[in-house]
């Protein structure tokens, strides 16, 4: 085992993110009834190339993606995958990325964006049952004399 209490697996590219432009930011949700699931599966719009982010039990998924994310819908058995718009939720579209990094956190893999302007923000899960939260963070670099 390596530094995680699993084998934290990496499938799909390595996603070239570094100086490019976030264009937009889109997150799956899932929808049951009255039951609102936080977006297990992110796209990244980078440079005309959708990215799907995902996890499914130690591995973590960064794959080029064909097309832009689509809701789906079956009512007649009360089941919804709506798109929530976090590139605007968040105020990050149009910022550039100085890359991405990833991680475990709470027993599952997390994922990091990472912004020219020092923001971060990590898609991680809470409960260690998938993504469940995400948390913005900004950095601040401090240059000592």
């Amino acid at each position: 085992m390596g530094p995680y209490d699993f084998d934290l697996i990496l499938r799909g590219g390595e996603p070239p993110f570094t100086g490019k432009v976030l264009e937009q930011l889109m997150g799956l949700e899932y929808r049951f009834g009255d039951h609102v699931t936080f977006p297990d599966q992110v796209f990244a719009l980078v440079e005309g190339q959708w990215w799907r982010m995902m996890i499914d039990g130690p591995m973590l998924y960064l794959q080029h993606w064909d097309q832009a994310p689509e809701a789906c819908e079956i009512p007649e058995e009360d089941m919804f995958w709506l798109l929530r718009d976090l590139g605007e939720e968040l105020s990050l579209r149009g910022e550039t990325l100085t890359g991405w990094s990833y991680g475990e956190r709470n027993h599952v893999p997390s994922l990091s964006l990472n912004f020219q302007n020092g923001r971060q923000v990590t898609f991680l899960s809470i409960d260690g049952d998938g993504w469940s939260s995400l948390e913005v963070t900004r950095w601040e670099i401090s240059h000592l004399k």
